[in-house]
């Protein structure tokens, strides 16, 4: 019988498999309309009749459908939350556990092999929204449900970073001091490790003592997604602006409104019936209509992928060329150039939260910056020049070194579960 080891990347943002096997080590391929990918979406759509379908198939699914049906996202954001237990999907009762199973057994009937039942999954070092232990042990204990219920009855979690750093490890030639940087959708995670060539942490002792410090917090990718928003996005969609409330009284349309539209999972929030009343008024009484109208085109016909993936991609195309347009159609009609001198002065407040926790880990590990041989980088966010600037005024730019950030963690998980469950 063929011994595979699995690793699972269940992220805020993007998932993905690696595997080890007698064919060595890879990226399982998932479908999609344009072939074969390494990384699915982390979303699911729902049809009006009910299927329910995942990844990128989820993306087709929904463009087709033309505002029909109902699209969900980040649901790993809501894992540590006390308040968040359940939604409702065409009638249905849907707990947060039943939608990442849901999630994940798609991911094991397109895989191209038998996952089995056994696997490592990542975890963030912190779990977006965790304030306490408590919330951190509820995250675990949903995310280990849901892996159950997808048939992952043996499933072991590991640190991300510490994924990383097992990939890493195969690079190595010396012994090394590295800090993994770990950039999701949803966290930001770092992990001081100590790496030998081929090292792989075989038994728990091994581990503790090549983990020197850890630290994380709930700042990257989507928080820089809603910079953009908040700066380009609600102002052209009514932010600031008034509406008329009768008797010739004017106020400002409330912001609670636009802060909606910073992430993707809370936009089709706004359907509630309360928050369509008070639209409805807004929509009769705005004192830039053309504006708001963008926003009720947004919110009726459940526009929030197209916005985000819009955001992403001007986002992308600052970190190549210096700059990027924000263009969203179907209705919306934006087309903003993006300055990433801009940009770079509305992410200075995660830039600077990024910062402190990097210092924290540093002095958590009895280290000064000088002391740590390498930066290794994971997740797309990473390659944000101004993020990069940061790791390189603390630590230096020759050492920084990255590669394959959005697969990296999926393949040291893998290696994880090679080191753990090889007989």
């Amino acid at each position: 019988m063929t011994q595979r080891y699995i690793g699972i990347d269940f992220g805020t943002t993007n998932s993905a498999i690696g595997v080890i096997d007698e064919q060595g080590e890879r990226l399982l391929p998932l479908p999609s309309p344009a072939g074969p990918v390494e990384t699915w979406r982390t979303v699911l759509f729902f049809d009006e009749d009910g299927e329910v379908v995942a990844g990128a198939p989820a993306i087709a699914r929904y463009a087709e459908a033309n505002g029909q049906g109902r699209l969900l996202q980040s649901f790993k954001s809501h894992l540590a939350s006390a308040t968040f237990n359940k939604t409702h999907v065409n009638g249905r009762r849907w707990a947060l556990e039943d939608l990442i199973a849901a999630y994940l057994r798609q991911l094991r009937e397109h895989s191209p092999i038998d996952l089995g039942t056994r696997c490592v999954v990542g975890r963030p070092v912190r779990y977006w929204g965790a304030e306490s232990a408590e919330d951190d042990t509820r995250a675990v204990e949903r995310m280990g449900r849901a892996l159950a219920l997808a048939g992952f009855t043996d499933a072991h979690f590991e640190l991300e970073p510490l994924g990383a750093a097992a990939r890493y490890a195969t690079t190595v030639a010396r012994e090394e001091v590295i800090i993994v940087a770990d950039f999701g959708g949803g966290t930001a995670d770092f992990s001081v490790v100590r790496v030998a060539p081929g090292g792989n942490y075989a038994s728990e002792r091994e581990k503790a003592e090549a983990v020197l410090a850890t630290g994380g917090l709930g700042v990257s990718g989507d928080a820089f997604d809603a910079r953009v928003i908040d700066e380009v996005v609600a102002p052209l969609m009514g932010k600031g602006t008034s509406y008329d409330v009768g008797f010739g009284s004017d106020t400002l349309i409330p912001a609670w409104l636009f802060h909606k539209l910073r992430r993707w999972h809370h936009i089709p929030l706004l359907n509630e019936p309360a928050t369509l009343r008070l639209i409805a008024q807004i929509e009769h009484g705005a004192q830039q209509p053309e504006k708001f109208e963008r926003f009720l085109r947004l919110v009726r016909d459940d526009l929030g992928l197209w916005l985000h993936q819009a955001v992403e991609r001007a986002k992308i195309s600052m970190s190549k060329h210096g700059d990027g347009q924000l263009t969203v159609g179907a209705g919306i009609d934006l087309d903003e150039r993006l300055d990433a001198r801009a940009f770079d002065q509305w992410i200075a407040p995660d830039l600077s939260a990024i910062g402190t926790v990097l210092d924290e880990v540093v002095l958590q590990a009895g280290l000064t910056p000088n002391k740590i041989d390498r930066v290794f980088t994971t997740g797309g966010t990473s390659m944000v020049p101004a993020v990069r600037r940061e790791l390189e005024r603390r630590f230096g730019a020759e050492k920084l070194i990255g590669g394959n950030e959005l697969v990296t963690v999926a393949l040291g998980l893998a290696r994880r579960a090679e080191a753990m469950f090889h007989r």
